[in-house]
């Protein structure tokens, strides 16, 4: 038997002489071929490629692919023993008896290191910080087992000669030099995993003597693996020390074919004319590079290039690549054709300047990559581009988690219903149909997602934005029927409650905050449900707690669903601390399979599906039992679980995701080498890639490398040559060359740049141009799409841009720019007036406070939403004026029920609006003495009963020129009258929203009780006013007011309350003074409008859509000249300082 060596620069071509093998030379019908691959993408496309071959009629791609079996196994020894699926000796496994071993040896000489590392065997001392310390210490526990076991592993597949030498008592780097002295705690390490691995699954051989004795058995006969007689292996650029060594022992009793893409058939002649006749050399005494004359394969081959190395020192059987007609018409073919000979660009050759067979986009961060990427593929796709169809296209991106959500955002928008026709698409390529492959269980799977967020809430500080976000997980929703009107109402209860983070004062202990529960769920907790059965004002619910007072009684199952919700996440939060009924422990330390069984528990607790996806659940459960069979018993903290889930729950690639008819987006690996009509790499943004991990400092093959060890920046080097050889027609890069916000210009990844730097001397087309941005094939994007360089005719993408919206925002923007005129009022003329001819005090004090809101709601039905302010996690050690004007608001209003000073600030005392401590009192005392101050005018000894008056008024309207109008019926309850006084009460300063309430309200019980002398009184932190009664012209002025509220239906009426109350009275007293000048009129109400060192009113934002943001004084001068005397001028005729 043989071992075979098939090569080529086209997988296509080594596919049709797997096929051509497979046809002619059949083996035993009973017997299936085996062909192992490195990907599943690979697997998939090698299975649809051989279907045309095999078995296909003369001329005709009709054939099947049956008794074929591709397999993409975890390690080669795992399949030949066919223990794949459950290697003791893989990473994932091995973590277990590493945590073992490492708990065994922490302590003992030698393993001073990690045993400081760890923080093992360190005091309490009592100091905070150092208790801090030692807990994140002891947090990295799994981590460094994790990654000792992942070195292991390593060690096992490219030196398992080290290993064998550690077996034996030997420190040395497995090529005869002995190991640094900081890596000599590794040989008696690994000696004991090795001995709580064998004991754990009752082996009696080691990793390194189980590959021997295979290796042996293979050689000999002995052993016979299930594997037919004859094996291929396709697709690989790089094999293990390990895996070279079964294949050659392999090859001793069974023919074994290795498939090889290799780049250049030119450079491996080269370097097999050079080979060193000893071993294979250390990686810094490797000189294969020189034998690269094309750039591009000296720099981004390394991998192919040592894998050449390995192989020919097997003495394989070489079979020379397949002739084929090479058709070199395309920049990218010259490309290909240059890395194919082994042979450096040339600038003189002819090029044509439009070639868009290889282009680099540059773009504005990952946003509008994605964009550009959508018009690239619509570009391709359009007629007239060779007839390309989506399965001809594939998009690698190195991180697809991160892009993943812009791709779903820019590609899966909905149809958009046509006035006139079908449901149409803003853009094109939103009809593209895209798969994305090797994503996070997270991301397929919500309960995975799930899972580590719950680990990471019951680990922390349980905030309030955690638990809110946790209610709004879409699988939490589905378990406790929160639709997105019952978590705006939660969020609402939330901030009502005012809940920062920690579950009660034994929680806060952990941070050094013990007995302090304000701002905590309990309290929060209680609130809520005592709301449901008593208001704020009840006696009994005063003594305790200061209860949500506003839940409806079709909330009353809202509340106790949210409220069984925060049971379940404080039962889970026990758990891990210890103190709950599934977990108990003194040190947070449970067996694994303890954790396991708590969360598999807790999720079904917390989570629900919909029937169709009842599969989520099996899943996870299987997940998690498989982590708990593998673990056993070891003793994990949350901290461990949290990077156990993490890493175990990362990308995975999927067999059904690739090559299904739509476009595959895939990570660089799955799809290697590929052949795709265009090829697009997405994301090639400096820094990013190659992956530029930390030259981990315990590796021991990374002091000192060897040929064919695996490098990670090197293989993502390979992984960009082998896209560009893939491609057939195109080849696309994406990257971010700008930032989004500075605009600064940003260098592409290296291997790009290297890429870049060859592709502007392929041809002479290519050389024009001394910068980059020069270069026909880079295109620059600019930051928006609505760029009216985006559809000229030299945009970036050939053509100009698919993106019908953006090319009308293009043409308005244009428009503007060359008639920069005012634009055109939010309302043309007056609208129609309104049918009704009743209205209420609440709808006319809603108007004289915001005429534009009013208009927006009360007329067309437009609610402009308000920014809202995140929820704050931090339990606040000061009071802004805001939070303070809310502390003293609700006291005041408790006061005015008739509560006293000192238990209206005791039930904010329960709530926890004050900062903890001392930090709180001198905040109390400040609300305390303003709120004592305004108490005394609010009830008096000698104070008649308070009442209220039912309000119902037909009054008379009638125009400016005095000519009768039609009636009007007036209605509402004017509350608050102590005999003839109208009082009111307000914790800030008595400003135009209070005084043009009480007027409206003072008019009204002056119409209605026309006999009686009434006046009102307006209470509030910097003084007191008083309104008097207008006597018989109340029922007049009020009229008057109401005509103004239907002409305000109409169009939006510009007298915004302060700054047409500054502006009347501005007037007013330039009138009193007799100054005639005009012009200073508006001066007095600027501030106000435009605002100062706060918000002007023009930054509200209902007269930000109507006037726009930053809207002069000037927009509003008409109406304030017009209407703000008539609201405001009687007004201040009966307005004293008290």
């Amino acid at each position: 038997m043989t071992l075979h060596v098939h090569r080529s620069d086209r997988p296509d071509q080594l596919a049709a002489g797997l096929a051509a093998m497979l046809r002619d030379a059949p083996a035993d019908v009973f017997s299936a071929e085996v062909v192992i691959v490195p990907a599943r993408g690979v697997e998939r496309w090698l299975g649809q490629r051989l279907s045309h071959t095999l078995g296909a009629s003369d001329a005709k791609d009709d054939g099947i692919c049956a008794g074929l079996q591709v397999l993409t196994p975890a390690s080669l020894v795992g399949l030949l023993l066919s223990r794949d699926r459950d290697d003791p000796w893989h990473s994932d496994r091995l973590v277990w008896a590493t945590l073992d071993a490492i708990d065994d040896l922490c302590g003992t000489p030698g393993f001073e290191a990690i045993t400081r590392h760890l923080g093992a065997g360190e005091e309490i001392t009592g100091d905070p910080a150092a208790e801090w310390e030692r807990k994140a210490r002891q947090a990295r526990r799994y981590v460094v087992a994790r990654r000792i076991a992942g070195l292991f592993a390593a060690y096992a597949r490219d030196r398992p000669q080290m290993l064998a030498k550690w077996e034996r008592g030997d420190a040395t780097d497995g090529y005869g030099q002995s190991l640094p002295p900081d890596l000599t705690w590794q040989p008696p390490l690994w000696r004991h995993v090795v001995e709580l691995t064998l004991d754990r699954h009752r082996l009696d051989e080691s990793v390194t003597e189980r590959h021997h004795r295979v290796v042996r058995g293979l050689t000999d006969g002995s052993i016979d693996p299930d594997l037919p007689q004859r094996v291929s292996f396709f697709g690989y650029t790089r094999f293990t020390r390990a895996d070279r060594e079964l294949i050659q022992a392999l090859a001793t009793t069974r023919d074994v074919h290795l498939w090889l893409p290799h780049p250049s058939p030119s450079l491996w002649d080269d370097i097999a004319a050079v080979r060193p006749a000893d071993a294979v050399p250390a990686r810094v005494d490797d000189a294969s590079a020189l034998t690269a004359r094309n750039p591009l394969l000296a720099t981004l081959a390394r991998d192919v290039r040592e894998l050449e190395q390995n192989l020919l020192s097997m003495q394989p059987t070489i079979t020379a690549p397949h002739p084929y007609e090479e058709t070199v018409e395309s920049r990218l073919s010259l490309l290909q054709s240059d890395i194919r000979h082994n042979q450096g660009p040339d600038p003189a050759r002819e090029g044509a300047a439009d070639d868009l067979s290889f282009q680099v986009h540059a773009c504005h961060g990952r946003p509008r990559q994605v964009e550009v990427l959508r018009e690239v593929l619509t570009w391709m796709l359009a007629e007239g581009q060779g007839g390309l169809q989506p399965r001809d296209i594939v998009v690698m991106c190195p991180d697809i988690e991160a892009f993943a959500p812009l791709l779903q955002a820019t590609f899966g928008l909905t149809a958009v219903t046509s006035d006139d026709g079908p449901d149409v698409h803003p853009h094109p390529g939103q009809q593209l149909r895209l798969q994305l492959a090797d994503r996070a269980l997270g991301a397929t799977n919500p309960l995975f997602d799930l899972a580590q967020r719950l680990i990471a809430i019951v680990a922390g500080r349980l905030t309030a934005t955690e638990v809110l976000d946790l209610a709004g997980h879409e699988s939490v929703r589905h378990r406790f029927g929160f639709d997105d009107d019952a978590l705006s109402r939660i969020g609402t209860w939330v901030e009502e409650v005012d809940v920062r983070w920690g579950f009660d004062g034994t929680h806060r202990a952990e941070y050094g905050l013990r007995g302090f529960e304000g701002y905590t769920w309990t309290p929060a907790m209680d609130r809520l449900a005592l709301g449901v059965a008593v208001g704020r004002g009840s006696a009994g619910a005063a003594i305790d707690h200061a209860p949500v007072d506003d839940i409806g009684s079709r909330e009353v199952e809202l509340v106790g669903r949210f409220l069984e919700l925060l049971e379940r996440v404080k039962r889970a939060a026990d758990d891990v601390r210890g103190r709950g009924e599934v977990l108990k422990s003194a040190d947070g330390s449970f067996p694994t399979t303890q954790w396991m069984a708590w969360l598999k528990d807790t999720v079904h607790a917390l989570a629900d599906v919909p029937f169709d996806d009842r599969w989520q659940l099996a899943q996870i459960d299987r997940e998690l039992d498989a982590v708990a069979a593998a673990a056993g018993d070891v003793s994990l903290r949350l901290s461990d679980i949290r990077m156990l889930l993490e890493q175990r729950w990362g990308g995975r690639p999927s067999r059904s995701n690739f090559r299904t008819g739509a476009i595959t987006v895939c990570s660089m690996v799955p799809m290697r080498s590929v052949p795709h009509q265009a090829v697009v790499v997405l994301g090639l943004d400096d820094g990013l890639y190659p992956r530029s991990p930390v030259i981990d400092g315990d590796d021991v093959l990374a002091r000192r490398p060897h040929v064919g060890e695996r490098d990670l920046r090197s293989e993502d080097r390979q992984l960009l040559l082998d896209a560009v050889m893939a491609a057939e027609k195109y080849f696309v890069a994406i990257y971010a060359g700008f930032d989004e916000r500075s605009g600064a210009r940003r260098p592409p990844a290296v291997p790009l740049q290297e890429l870049i730097a060859v592709a502007r001397r392929t041809d002479a087309a290519a050389s024009c141009g001394a910068d980059e941005a020069e270069l026909p094939f880079v295109r620059q994007h600019p930051l928006q799409a609505f760029d009216e360089r985006n559809f000229t005719d030299d945009a970036p993408i050939p053509g100009g841009t698919f993106d019908r919206p953006s090319l009308d925002g293009a043409l308005a923007l244009r428009r503007f720019r060359e008639s920069p005129s005012a634009p055109p009022p939010f309302v043309p003329g007056l609208l129609a007036p309104l049918p009704s001819d009743t209205v209420t005090i609440d709808e006319l004090t809603g108007f004289l406070h915001n005429p534009a809101r009013d208009f927006l709601r009360g007329r067309l039905g437009i609610f402009v939403p308000r920014d809202v302010d995140p929820i704050d996690d931090s339990v606040p050690i000061a009071l802004d004026s805001l939070q303070t004007w809310q502390i003293g608001d609700r006291a005041l209003q408790q006061v005015v029920r008739g509560a006293t000073v000192d238990a209206a600030l005791q039930q904010e005392d329960r709530r926890g609006s004050f900062p903890p401590g001392s930090l709180g009192a001198k905040a109390r005392a400040d609300v305390q003495s303003d709120l004592t101050a305004l108490a005394r005018g609010i009830h008096r000894p000698d104070d008649p009963p308070v009442r209220s008056v039912d309000i119902r008024l037909d009054l008379q309207t009638t125009d400016e020129a005095g000519t009768p109008g039609g009636a009007v019926r007036f209605t509402g309850v004017v509350s608050g009258l102590y005999g003839d006084e109208l009082r009111q009460h307000t914790f800030s300063r008595v400003g135009a929203r209070q005084l043009i309430s009480a007027w409206v309200q003072l008019l009204a019980v002056a119409a209605t009780e026309p006999d009686h002398d009434h006046h009102a009184v307006l209470n509030g932190r910097k003084g007191t006013m008083r309104l008097r009664s207008p006597g018989a012209a109340a029922p007049q002025l009020l009229a008057d007011l109401a005509q103004l509220r239907a002409l305000g239906q109409r169009y939006p009426m510009g007298v915004p309350p302060k700054t047409a109350y500054a502006f009347t009275k501005g007037n007013r007293i330039r009138l009193l003074r007799g100054d005639p000048a005009e012009a200073l009129l508006l001066q007095f109400a600027r501030n106000d409008w435009e605002g100062d060192r706060f918000d002007g009113e023009n930054a509200d934002p209902y007269w930000v859509k109507i006037l726009g943001r930053g809207a002069p004084i000037d927009d509003i001068a008409v109406a304030l000249r017009r209407f703000a005397r008539r609201i405001w001028l009687p007004l201040l005729e009966h307005l004293d300082d008290a």
